[in-house]
């Protein structure tokens, strides 16, 4: 091993000398903004002529209640969509009615009013484990109001869990066609 470590020692320093200023080592650094290395060399700040970043802010997603029966409804719009679940002994859960004697529960209720809207909304209704009652329920997802100039169907997500089953249903509202029903049941 030697005898190779020597003439490559040889060789760099014979190299060196000849290669005079034009060698420099090259030494990084990092830098957050907009920068640029100009033909001498030298680094160059661009903040004024470069677009600034523009800060996303992520919606902060709600806590929804779960149990026996959990429904949920997401949409994509600021408008205000509605949704009711009436349970086998025809009490209905719905944003006038949040609670029921049977255990339901609206938690959740996007838009509402038209007040601090998200174009992310969700609402979600639910009973806790081992209180839902036995039978047949309907859901009513109904276009409450139109809170902006839009005025096209609006579609939905609507995720239905049934004692761990989950079930997903797809659908739009719109001003001709204002109410969707899906009715589900709960065995025991």
């Amino acid at each position: 091993m030697l005898k190779f470590l020597r003439p490559a020692l040889i060789l760099s320093a014979a190299l060196l000398p000849l290669l005079g200023d034009s060698y420099t080592p090259a030494s990084a650094q990092e830098r957050q903004g907009c920068f640029m290395v100009n033909d001498t060399g030298q680094l160059v700040d661009l903040s004024a002529i470069c677009p600034s970043a523009v800060p996303v802010q992520i919606a902060e997603q709600p806590t929804l209640g779960t149990g026996d029966i959990q429904v949920t409804l997401r949409w994509t719009s600021t408008d205000d969509l509605d949704m009711a679940v009436t349970d086998p002994e025809g009490q209905i859960v719905t944003y006038f009615n949040p609670s029921v004697a049977s255990g339901g529960q609206l938690d959740v209720d996007a838009n509402a009013g038209c007040s601090e809207t998200t174009s992310s909304p969700i609402e979600n209704i639910f009973w806790p484990p081992s209180e839902a009652p036995e039978g047949e329920y309907a859901i009513e997802i109904s276009l409450y109001s139109r809170c902006g100039t839009a005025s096209g169907p609006i579609s939905y997500t609507l995720t239905l869990l049934v004692q761990g089953n989950t079930e997903t249903f797809t659908g739009t509202v719109d001003d001709q066609n204002p109410i969707a029903t899906y009715p589900f049941s709960l065995p025991r």
